[in-house]
C-alpha cells in the first residue's frame, strides 16, 4: 500500500512524456501539411497543375537505375564505418585501460545518425548525447564529445572551407558588401552600434565568469581525449585520413545520385547541394528535413536541371538515407547492444538506463 503514491507518479511520468512525444509527432505532421499546401499554391501560381507536376515527379522517381541506389548505399555505410573506425582510434588514444570495440562505437555512431534522422537536430542532440552515456558508462558526457570533437577536426575544417569557397563562388557570401554594410551601419548609427558592441561583450564576460569552473572541466577533456595529438604521425594516419575519406565518401553519395537523374557532376553542384542540405538541416522540423530540403535544392539547382528533375533527385535522396540511417542504425545497435537492450534504447532515449554491456572484440 505505501508504494502506491510513487507507482502512480511514475505511471503520471510516463503518460506525460508520452503526450509530449504525441505532441510532437503531431507537430512534426502539421507543419509537413502546412509545408505541402504551402508548395501546392506555390506551383498554382506559377501555372503548373499540382496533378501533372507530381506525376512527372512520381516517374522520375520510380525510374531511377537499382545499381546507382546499391552503390550510394555502400558509400553511405563505408562513410559511417570509417568515421567509427577513426573514433575508436581517438577512444582508445585517451583512454587505454578501456575496452573500446569497433562495433560498439559503429552502434553509437550510425545510432547517432538515425536519431538526428528522425528527430530534428535541435532537439535530437538531447537523445544522442543521452546515447552516449549509455554507451559509454564510465565516460562523462563531456569526455566522449571532447573525443568525438578531436576526430571530427579535419572534416569540420574541409567542410568549412568548402562552404565558405561555395557560398563566395555563388555570390551569396559576398565579403565586401557585409564589410560594407557593417561600415555603414556604424557611421549613421554609432550610439546603437557601439551600445550593442558593449552589450555583447558585456554577456560574453559574464557568461564567461559563470561558466568559468565548466570550462576548466571542458579544457581538461579535451585535453584528455586529445591525446592521440601528441602522436600526429598516427593520428594524420589513424584519423584523419579516414576521416577525410569518409567526407570523400559522403560527397560520393551526392554525385551518385546526382548522376542517377542526369544532373551534371561537377564541383559546383556539389557544393550547392551540399551547402542547401547544410542550410536545410539547421532549420530541418520534419523527420528526414523532408519539404526544407526540396526547396533549398530547388534554389541550388536552379538552371542547372528542370524543377521536376531537381524535385524527384531531392526527394529520392532524401528517402532512400532516411530509410538507411534508420535501418542501418536498428543494424548496428542490435550488433553492438542486443536487441533488448536496443528496444529500451529506442523506446526512452534520454532516460537513466544500466550501463549497456560492453560486447566482446
Amino acid at each position: 500500500m505505501l508504494n502506491l503514491p510513487a507507482e502512480s507518479g511514475v505511471s503520471q511520468h510516463r503518460d506525460e512524456r508520452a503526450r509530449r512525444r504525441t505532441a510532437r509527432w503531431a507537430a512534426g505532421v502539421g507543419v509537413s501539411i502546412v509545408v505541402l499546401l504551402a508548395s501546392l499554391e506555390f506551383l498554382q501560381r506559377q501555372g503548373l497543375d499540382a496533378r501533372t507536376w507530381f506525376a512527372e515527379v512520381w516517374v522520375l522517381i520510380a525510374a531511377i537505375p537499382l545499381p546507382f541506389v546499391i552503390v550510394a548505399l555502400s558509400l553511405k555505410a563505408s562513410e559511417v564505418s570509417l568515421n567509427a573506425f577513426a573514433w575508436r582510434t581517438v577512444l582508445r588514444a585517451a583512454y587505454p585501460d578501456e575496452s573500446f570495440t569497433f562495433r560498439q562505437v559503429l552502434g553509437v555512431v550510425q545510432g547517432g545518425v538515425g536519431i538526428l534522422s528522425v528527430i530534428p537536430p535541435k532537439f535530437g542532440g538531447f537523445a544522442v548525447l543521452g546515447l552516449y552515456r549509455v554507451a559509454f558508462p564510465t565516460l562523462s558526457v563531456t569526455g566522449a564529445l571532447a573525443t568525438r570533437v578531436v576526430q571530427g577536426i579535419s572534416s569540420t575544417i574541409l567542410g568549412t572551407v568548402l562552404l565558405l569557397f561555395g557560398a563566395v563562388t555563388a555570390g551569396i557570401g559576398d565579403q565586401e558588401g557585409f564589410a560594407a554594410r557593417v561600415a555603414t551601419f556604424y557611421s549613421e548609427q554609432t550610439p546603437l552600434a557601439v551600445a550593442a558592441t558593449l552589450a555583447a561583450l558585456a554577456l560574453i564576460a559574464a557568461l564567461v565568469r559563470r561558466g568559468r569552473e565548466w570550462l576548466r572541466g571542458f579544457v581538461a577533456e579535451m585535453a584528455l581525449g586529445g591525446a592521440i595529438l601528441r602522436s600526429p604521425r598516427r593520428y594524420c594516419a589513424l584519423v584523419v585520413f579516414p576521416t577525410l575519406l569518409a567526407f570523400a565518401l559522403r560527397w560520393g553519395v551526392t554525385g551518385t545520385l546526382l548522376a542517377a537523374f542526369g544532373i551534371p557532376v561537377t564541383l559546383e553542384t556539389l557544393l550547392r547541394v551540399n551547402v542547401s542540405h547544410g542550410i536545410a538541416r539547421s532549420l530541418q522540423v520534419t523527420p528526414g528535413g523532408f519539404g526544407t530540403t526540396q526547396a533549398f535544392d530547388l534554389v541550388a539547382l536552379r538552371g542547372i536541371a528542370s524543377p521536376e528533375v531537381i524535385t524527384a533527385y531531392s526527394l529520392s535522396q532524401a528517402a532512400i538515407l532516411l530509410v538507411f540511417n534508420i535501418a542501418f542504425g536498428l543494424v548496428a545497435l542490435t550488433w553492438a547492444f542486443g536487441w533488448e537492450r536496443t528496444a529500451r534504447l529506442i523506446r526512452l532515449p534520454g532516460r537513466n538506463a544500466e550501463p549497456a554491456p560492453v560486447p566482446a572484440g
